[in-house]
């Protein structure tokens, strides 16, 4: 493989961004591998989610991320394989991972970037850095900011300071905890059973907070009693609702870490807020949720969607934010 140029990777449990240093070229892709049963790979990315939920039996789908660490090496080593392959080579990694992580599940990105993927040189960051950055909050300074992340798999809390995590969570609730809430509200109340896909759908396209349009969506799926294929209209307050216990939770958890903030820290983060970022951060209407039971300002970070791979970006293209990253070295030396 030629490798051409440095890259940042934001490797997320249900898709991938990989971006170059000068922010030229991006590509974005489901973070899945279809294998056939004899070992085989069907297909990668995009590909491969387009026939989730439809496979044969002789066919299994694999997301190789879990909870935002590496859950399959091998599967995940053969889709970065393919991607970056697609993406024309990346001589250098920058790579965003979870603030909660162990030293095995650090060494595991080091491992799979050293692997087919061949990267010279590999440096990892915390993800709430690379969204504070994003945020063009001053990372480097004493003052306390707080950045949270509502992800597929995961919600990342970090509280920051003088360029370090001071406090964070990393909770193992996202978005998925979300579709599958609503699949089984479909199912109770509709009698209708619906894959992962049909749910996140109906989450993207009808959930909201406080208020929202009184919308529909026609789905299908199969009647939990006859069996047989069947639609039904599926409302945005059922879907609503559905996913309140799960917002809930996670609201509970912003609010425990933010009380658990030194004194001299809070201050700061109750005159300056909140920062959201994170794609399921973009349903209506729930920063001002999450404000309204927090009761401190709350900013959405533009574009949250892409906040932490604009934030790998950004540090690799200033000197003065190299001490935000570190490499495998620097991980033997924390031990």
């Amino acid at each position: 493989m030629l490798l051409q140029r440095a890259c940042g990777l934001d490797l997320g449990t249900d898709t991938i961004k990989i971006r170059d240093k000068n922010g030229k070229k991006f590509l974005y892709s489901r973070n899945v591998v279809a294998v056939r049963r004899d070992g085989s790979v069907l297909a990668c990315g995009d590909a491969a989610y387009s026939v989730y939920e439809k496979q044969p039996d002789t066919v299994r789908v694999v997301w190789p991320m879990e909870s935002g660490v590496i859950a399959n090496l091998t599967e995940m080593d053969i889709l970065l394989d393919y991607l970056i392959r697609r993406f024309g080579g990346a001589s250098s990694l920058l790579i965003a991972v979870p603030t909660e992580i162990t030293q095995v599940e650090k060494r595991a990105f080091f491992q799979v970037m050293k692997g087919q993927i061949g990267a010279g040189r590999i440096r990892l960051i915390e993800k709430g850095l690379a969204d504070a950055v994003s945020a063009s909050l001053p990372v480097l300074s004493s003052r306390g900011h707080m950045v949270v992340n509502i992800g597929a798999d995961t919600t990342e809390i970090s509280v920051i300071s003088s360029g370090k995590v001071i406090l964070g969570q990393t909770l193992k609730i996202g978005g998925r905890r979300m579709d599958a809430d609503i699949a089984t509200m479909v199912r109770r109340k509709f009698n209708l059973s619906i894959g992962q896909k049909t749910a996140e759908s109906l989450k993207n396209n009808l959930a909201f907070m406080i208020n929202g349009p009184r919308l529909e969506q026609k789905v299908f799926g199969i009647h939990t009693l006859s069996g047989l294929p069947k639609a039904e209209v599926i409302p945005s307050l059922a879907v609503s609702v559905a996913i309140i216990d799960t917002v809930d939770s996670i609201v509970e958890s912003i609010n425990s870490i933010y009380n658990r903030i030194p004194p001299q820290l809070m201050k700061d983060i109750s005159h300056e807020g909140i920062y959201l970022s994170g794609g399921v951060s973009m349903i209506l209407n729930l920063p001002e949720y999450i404000r309204r039971e927090i009761g401190i300002p709350l900013h959405h970070i533009q574009d949250p969607k892409y906040s932490t791979i604009r934030g790998l970006v950004e540090v690799m293209n200033n000197k003065d934010l190299k001490p935000l990253t570190y490499t495998l070295n620097d991980l033997a030396a924390m031990r």
